[in-house]
């Protein structure tokens, strides 16, 4: 794919625009922000004639930009989902990557950036907690409890523990499904015990959910619009087609010794979204969500998206099928919305926190990178540091120099050099997502313990276009263009009506849906409001 996206945001000319209705006028009491996790820029396209339902309604009520823009490099979840939370670049927001690696005990290795020892998984109390306390900005959920402390914030999702990148740290709820625990939880960071509303559909609605047969719903005569069905590079050929039954995938893989777990199996599947669907729903009612005299706010992750995006790939009949479930319980969700807040009385955005390349297509000079791979270009770096006694900043150069002299890396980064003034597009990417002293190791993923890992130093490596890490059927994380195209649509209350190419960001999306809602936001944001989208520019 060769697009320019280094030139800057231009505004473009709305293609299409309707005319607005009267509930337009009305102020939203609600804030509705619904990220599909992985949901490349040209899927919407791709089918939209066959979505009409929850995504093809706000598509036709809403301001639709094609292609928004992911402004960062490391297209990851955390740094994806906290800047659409925080109208900051992850620089700035703190969430710079899913894993640090960091010196724990002795010992160099990665954590995960939401982990927190002191806190503990509600209804598994042996599983160590999450909280937001790496998280340095408030998120869009903050700013309404700031207007009012009476208005209410709460965060669903599907992605273990993604919700508390839009949670952040004062929040009435933060749910997420625990496979672990076959039901949705939460840290004792945000509460002592479930929700009512909560324990009650895990002990009730959640069972009609949890079939054990996932079913093709996609029409025949839709069949054609996605991959086929038995493509090899889905799941790397094993249980690659439709019926997708527990009973048959949950043997053991080769070598393996017990079987999946079914609740493992089912949070690969699309019918944990309809489920957290329910459940958004649930929490309006119980809440009260958009139902008082302040504006809430209310942050949906659809996490499906990501994990059947990995193992089948973007265009595949699986993907193509979680779609389809998604916009018929996004419909229903937003039926639900229209009963108990208001036709008019809530605004919403619909996003995405990063792309994903599609496995079908290598590109040019294209291939997957074997572990071995990794961990020999890692052998070399660790050779290099210890065989002399070298200052920091030689031995940083040195390792720069091993790494840019592999056939796989395009370049690499010290946080020295991100800090300089630069001409080169790549530079301000890496710049929006380093963070000093905390550096992923991605996507110099290792199994072993690695003292000198780059990541010790604060190096960031950047690919080839076209590499990719053998991870997964389908990976993201890269600075191009597949990783960083995603859709960003406003709908409801405040919002105008059209459609546009490109011309927003993922780090606009919270200031605009503010905007709308008259919520003012937080001096020093990196986003901006959407002047196109809104009713009132």
């Amino acid at each position: 794919m060769t697009k320019n996206l280094f030139l800057g945001i231009v505004l473009m000319v709305p293609m299409t625009a309707w005319p607005a209705n009267a509930a337009d006028n009305l102020k939203p009491r609600l804030i509705v922000q619904i990220t599909a996790d992985q949901l490349r820029g040209d899927l919407l396209d791709r089918y939209r004639a066959a979505l009409p339902n929850g995504f093809g309604r706000i598509e036709a009520q809403g301001y639709w930009i094609h292609e928004g823009i992911v402004d960062h490099a490391l297209t990851l979840s955390f740094p994806g989902h906290a800047t659409l939370a925080t109208g900051m670049n992850p620089a700035h927001h703190g969430l710079t990557g899913n894993e640090w690696w960091v010196e724990k005990d002795g010992k160099w290795g990665e954590i995960d950036v939401s982990q927190d020892k002191r806190y503990k998984v509600i209804d598994a109390p042996k599983r160590q907690g999450v909280s937001a306390v790496n998280l340095l900005a408030p998120t869009l959920g903050e700013w309404t409890k700031s207007v009012n402390p009476r208005a209410k914030s709460v965060a669903l999702g599907t992605g273990n523990p993604i919700p508390v990148a839009y949670a952040g740290h004062h929040a009435n709820a933060a749910y997420w499904y625990d496979a672990s625990i076959n039901e949705f939880t939460t840290s004792t960071y945000y509460a002592t015990k479930l929700a009512p509303w909560v324990a009650a559909f895990n002990k009730g609605a959640l069972a009609s959910f949890q079939k054990r047969v996932w079913t093709l719903t996609v029409p025949d005569e839709q069949l054609s619009l996605a991959a086929p069905d038995d493509d090899p590079n889905e799941r790397f050929g094993r249980n690659n087609t439709f019926p997708h039954a527990y009973a048959a995938e949950a043997r053991p893989a080769s070598g393996g010794t017990l079987p999946t777990e079914f609740s493992v199996w089912w949070d690969g599947t699309p019918l944990k979204d309809e489920a957290l669907l329910a459940l958004a729903a649930k929490a309006v009612d119980a809440e009260k969500l958009g139902q008082g005299d302040v504006v809430d706010y209310l942050a949906i992750d659809l996490g499906s998206t990501d994990d059947v995006g990995h193992d089948f790939g973007p265009f595949s009949l699986e993907q193509f099928d979680t779609l389809k479930r998604l916009d018929r319980a996004l419909g229903e969700f937003l039926d639900h919305l229209d009963a108990a807040v208001g036709k008019g009385r809530y605004v919403l955005a619909l996003s995405a926190d990063h792309g994903v390349i599609d496995p079908t297509d290598p590109g040019v000079n294209g291939r997957i990178l074997r572990p071995a791979e990794l961990e020999a270009l890692l052998d070399r770096i660790e050779q290099v540091a210890t065989e002399d006694s070298l200052t920091e900043e030689t031995l940083k150069e040195k390792i720069v120099a091993v790494l840019k002299n592999s056939d796989f890396v395009a370049d690499a980064y010290t946080e020295e050099r991100l800090a300089q003034p630069s001409s080169d597009p790549f530079i301000r990417l890496y710049a929006n997502v380093m963070r000093r002293g905390l550096t992923t190791n991605f996507p110099l993923w290792t199994k072993r313990e690695r003292p000198h890992h780059p990541a010790r130093y604060n190096i960031i490596v950047r690919f080839k276009e076209n590499m990719v890490i053998d991870a997964a059927a389908a990976v993201h994380g890269s600075p191009y263009a597949q990783d960083r195209l995603v859709p960003i649509i406003f709908a409801g209350a405040g919002i105008h009506h059209g459609e546009e190419a490109a011309g927003a960001r993922t780090v606009d999306v919270a200031p605009t849906l503010a905007a709308a809602a008259g919520i003012p936001t937080p001096k020093g944001l990196d986003g901006h409001p959407v002047p196109a989208a809104l009713l009132t520019r």
